[in-house]
């Protein structure tokens, strides 16, 4: 069963690329927007989540899918509402990653997803890119943003990324093309074009 990991960085056109893949596919997608539902129910303080997923000094801690009894077995790692210890959130989110590509058929968004099943057989794994210019016009037009605070936000989501992987993977360059099967400029090839190359390459 296939399942694809999308690396992308704010202002690539990712999201809207992995929406078009996942309704081309028949995918279910796995991104943030799912951890944090899965952290409510888990009974997890999601507000201290996001506080420490806007600065990932503070350590980003997320919750995983389908762990609800893994969380329950390790109470200890909840004894604050909202924190968890490195190990646990390292586990679940390992188990999260890993729950979706064994059921297969599955895109997952970020949160490492292309180091975690770095040698699993059935992964693609994708980057979107695109330079920086190009992210924060986009990022200006979405959001009515100056270009300073346009600038500001891409280049502080893209150290949160390279942190994020820094810390979770043993140093990991995000941007590394060693990681990933299709690495996609989304500043010259369109949105559609992008969601077609990773179908063919899904179902080939």
């Amino acid at each position: 069963m296939v399942v694809i990991t999308v690396s992308r960085e704010l202002g690539s056109e990712g999201d809207s690329i992995c929406d078009i893949v996942c309704e081309k596919l028949g995918f279910r997608r796995m991104d943030k927007a799912v951890l944090m539902q899965i952290a409510a129910e888990a009974g997890i303080d999601v507000e201290a989540v996001i506080e420490m997923e806007k600065g990932f000094t503070k350590r980003a801690r997320l919750v995983s899918g389908e762990m609800t009894s893994l969380y329950r077995k390790q109470a200890a790692a909840f004894d604050r509402p909202g924190v968890m210890d490195d190990r646990t959130y390292a586990q679940v989110l390992n188990e999260s990653i890993l729950e979706y590509a064994r059921e297969g058929n599955a895109l997952i968004a970020g949160r490492g997803g292309q180091m975690v099943l770095r040698d699993w057989p059935d992964a693609l794994h994708v980057r979107l890119y695109a330079p920086e210019d190009i992210r924060v016009q986009r990022m200006m037009a979405r959001d009515g943003l100056s270009q300073v605070d346009a600038t500001r936000m891409v280049q502080r989501s893209d150290e949160q990324k390279r942190q994020f992987i820094r810390q979770m993977f043993n140093n990991a360059d995000w941007r590394n093309s060693k990681y990933y099967h299709l690495t996609i400029d989304t500043g010259r090839i369109p949105s559609a074009t992008v969601a077609e190359l990773i179908v063919l390459a899904a179902q080939g």
